[in-house]
């Protein structure tokens, strides 16, 4: 699986970037997810004509619910439709564990300890306009109903990709043992870092990696045994 949280260039769509993206990330293949970024401006039908998947969907693979949803809709919140689509997933979902992917780290908006912190962390500050951290519902609408899910025994992650400008990482685990992550990078940072996943059994295992380390490095014998550090 490849997880993009978003911002894929500085303009995705523009001229023959996104055909290079597209040799990179296989866009149009199962297994790569996308949530779009405010870099990654286009239209829903263009979006769909080049990766074959909505903005927002789910896939389902090794017992695990992955949901991509569009926080650049509604300007962080999830409402109308998406709201119905990830509820509704959420509520039928029978897999062991659910991975939810955005572009905004929409979680942090109003949270006792994380909403201090978006403008230390995130790539997009706090205010209102199309690339910002807005003011959002997600803690009197959507997380509530995650708190259900957790209490039913399901490992929930929910992964922000606005980030990799001030810092490459990011981890918080709720009082709920609800695991929120950040992950990004920023070619002039000499500490980009990627967050790599493993999942034997069911059991999912996640770690940060300095990207050079990776590049130097690279074999799935490596990978499998910094997971297995942990």
């Amino acid at each position: 699986m490849t997880l993009l949280g978003g911002d894929l260039g500085r303009e995705t769509f523009k001229g023959s970037i996104i055909n290079h993206l597209d040799t990179i990330f296989d866009l149009k293949n199962k297994n790569t997810l996308w949530s779009i970024g405010n870099h990654d401006k286009t239209s829903d039908d263009n979006f769909k004509k080049i990766t074959r998947k909505d903005k927002y969907h789910s896939y389902i693979k090794d017992n695990t619910t992955f949901i991509t949803i569009n926080s650049q809709d509604s300007l962080s919140s999830i409402v109308g439709k998406q709201k119905d689509f990830l509820l509704d997933i959420l509520y039928k979902v029978n897999t062991k564990n659910i991975i939810v992917l955005s572009h905004k780290l929409i979680f942090m908006d109003q949270h006792p300890v994380l909403d201090s912190e978006i403008n230390q962390i995130c790539n997009g500050g706090k205010g209102n306009c199309y690339y910002c951290h807005n003011t959002n519902n997600f803690q009197s609408e959507i997380y509530p109903e995650l708190v259900k899910i957790k209490k039913s025994g399901k490992t929930l992650i929910w992964i922000g990709g606005d980030l990799g400008y001030k810092t490459s990482q990011f981890k918080y685990v709720d009082k709920n043992g609800i695991i929120f992550l950040g992950n990004g990078f920023w070619y002039k940072n000499r500490k980009n870092k990627v967050l790599l996943f493993s999942n034997k059994d069911s059991q999912i295992k996640y770690r940060f990696i300095s990207i050079d380390t990776l590049i130097k490095y690279q074999s799935n014998k490596f990978i499998d045994s910094l997971l297995r550090a942990d």
